[in-house]
Order: C-alpha cells, then structure tokens, then sequence
C-alpha cells in the first residue's frame, strides 16, 4: 500500500465515516457480489460460453456489462464497445480501499472550493484541478436531459515529477470521465491514476484505477493493476441519481472489473454536464502538485444523455479546459480528432 505522507490524519477519520454510510438499502440480485466496502458490490463472471455481443440488453445489465450503442445509427462507438467486451476475458472481484484523496468539482483558477462560473466565449475555460473537456446537457434536475453514461479509452501516463524537481513527498495525477461536477456539487466518476515521489534521491510511483462519487473520496480499487503505457476502456454510467457503476477493461491483459457503488447520503446525480479530464485531485485538504504525465491521449470519448442526445469534445457546446496554478499554466488539452485529444502539461509540472 501506498505511503502517503501527504494525507493528514484528521482527513483520514473524516473519510473513514464516508465509506460506512449508504445512500439506500439496495436488494441483491443472484449474481451481485457485495464488496469489503458497505454500499459497493460487484456483479459475478458470466456463464462460460456467454456472448455480449448477441445478449440481449437485459441480460447485458443482469451480468454486470455497460449500455450498448447502437449498432445501426452509432456504428463507431459500437465497435469501440465490442473490443472491450471481447477484452473482457477475467473478471476480478475487487478489493476496495476508500481514501481521503478527493477529485470532485472542477474549482476556480484561484483554488476556491466551489465550482467556476459561466464558461467565457471561445470555448474555453480555466480551473485549478481539471484540465481536458466538459459538455452540458441543460440538464437543470435529474432527468431525461441528464446524462446517461459516458466513455473514453485512453493511454494511463507515466508518473514522475517536474524535471530537475524533488518534492520531498507525493506527486498526483489523475485521468478519468465523468458526470457532473462543473455546476453540480457531485461527480459520479471513475479513472487511474499516475503518482509520482521523490525524496532525497529516493523515488518512486504508484497506479491505481479507482472511482468516486463525490463528495465521497476516490475509492482505490484493489486486484485491478494497471500501468503506464496500459489502453484503458472507461465507462460510467447510472440507473437512479443514486446508483452509480464503473466499468473498466485493461485491454492489454484483457482483465475486467465492474464496481456498483451509492451516492453519498443527501447526494443525487443531475446529469448536467461530462467531462474527460487530467486532474491534479485534493490531499489532505490542499490541491496535490501536479505529476509530469508528460502527455495522456484520449480517444473514442463520447457521452449519452437519457435521451440519447450525443457529446464529444468537439460537440458546439464542449470546452476545453486549462489548468492552472496560480497565475501559469500547468495542463491543457489539444483536440487531435473530433472525438480525441491529448493532454499535455507545462509550466512549472513540465
């Protein structure tokens, strides 16, 4: 596990009583696996010999598999869809670690804890923690303009910190999709992410894949690994604004794990915006420095609302969205496809 000398203690015990309180009692199916963390479960391996290519999509949703596009109208998606599920080969039950890292809200270029304002002309926009794309739906409550599930594949970076820097502790990042966050104070959420340390001429790094239902923290999921270089399929997805799922395939040994997860108490999803983000995420109250990723490519990113209505990064309405410490730049994203882009990042993590 992890050393984080970054995690304060007192933010250990606030997140401790987090894990323990679920939104609802959720009925079981027959093949639902409830986790080592209260209000998370996993859904068994299918039947030998199951196909998800012909399943129907209940059965689809019985056996743990994320919503199908269709295969007529939305043939590009489709395919990406099947490659992961023929990538889907081993199944891993989870073992699940809440932690007091925290992703969230994107937050103002000035650090505050509450989420920008109206995104300026020209499609653009700035924050503090998130770099890459955001999309809205007009969603103004939980609904059928609410967003339904969004996807990406992208590359998990390599992790290490500024050149010619040592911190004395822990670098972050993290690469994820999501939905809400930039004008809702909830993120239903899932990603890896790529840490970096160094300490007297002692180094280190850490990947991990989590997910998150803020403002829950990111929960690590164990059993899992990844690392950098490794095409990761992401996708989330919900059934309720209460229950949220994550489904992530590492299509480079073909191992799956899908996690069903609660909102928090008092938390309801409203769909309004999704994002596909590089972020450097919040540890021990304060936004953690920022890993020199290098570069971290996304591909196949797109998002569904209940009503089907479609967005990508470069859908009219989309984003793009500069990180910034203080007053320099430090992560910004570049538009490689109209459903791809590549993060980079500069300035003072570069």
């Amino acid at each position: 596990m992890k050393n984080n000398t970054l995690v304060l203690s007192v933010t250990l015990l606030l997140a401790a009583p987090l894990a323990a309180v679920a939104q609802n009692v959720k009925h079981l199916q027959p093949n639902e696996i409830p986790t080592n963390l209260p209000g998370a479960t996993t859904i068994a391996a299918p039947p030998a010999g199951f196909d998800p290519i012909s399943a129907s999509d209940e059965d689809l949703a019985y056996h743990g598999f994320p919503p199908r596009p269709n295969q007529t109208t939305d043939a590009t998606h489709y395919a990406s869809w099947v490659r992961a599920m023929k990538a889907s080969k081993t199944r891993i039950v989870p073992k699940l670690e809440q932690t007091s890292v925290f992703h969230g809200p994107a937050k103002q270029q000035n650090g505050k804890n509450t989420t920008p304002g109206a995104v300026s002309n020209g499609g653009t926009a700035t924050s503090s923690n998130w770099s890459g794309y955001v999309d809205f739906s007009g969603a103004g409550s939980y609904g059928s303009a609410s967003y339904y599930y969004i996807v990406a594949d992208y590359i998990v970076p390599p992790a290490r910190q500024a050149f010619g820097a040592c911190t004395g502790s822990w670098d972050y990042s993290s690469s994820w999709v999501g939905i809400d966050g930039w004008g809702s104070g909830d993120v239903l959420q899932a990603g890896t992410e790529s840490d970096a340390y160094c300490s007297g001429g002692s180094t280190g790094t850490y990947y991990s894949p989590w997910y998150e239902w803020y403002p829950y923290g990111e929960v690590r999921i164990g059993g899992f690994p990844v690392a950098p270089g490794d095409e990761m399929f992401v996708e989330v997805w919900h059934t309720s604004s209460t229950q949220g799922y994550a489904y992530m395939v590492n299509e480079n040994n073909d191992q799956v794990v899908e996690v069903g997860f609660t909102a928090p108490a008092g938390t309801y999803l409203v769909g309004n915006s999704a994002e596909w983000v590089v972020e450097r995420p919040s540890v021990g109250g304060s936004l953690a420095t920022l890993t020199n990723y290098i570069a971290d490519v996304f591909w196949n990113s797109y998002a569904y609302t209940e009503s089907y209505v479609l967005s990508t990064p470069s859908t009219s309405n989309a984003y793009a969205i500069t990180m910034y410490s203080g007053s320099s730049p430090i992560s910004y994203p570049i538009l490689i496809g109209s459903e791809a882009f590549v993060a980079y990042d500069e300035g003072p993590a570069y």
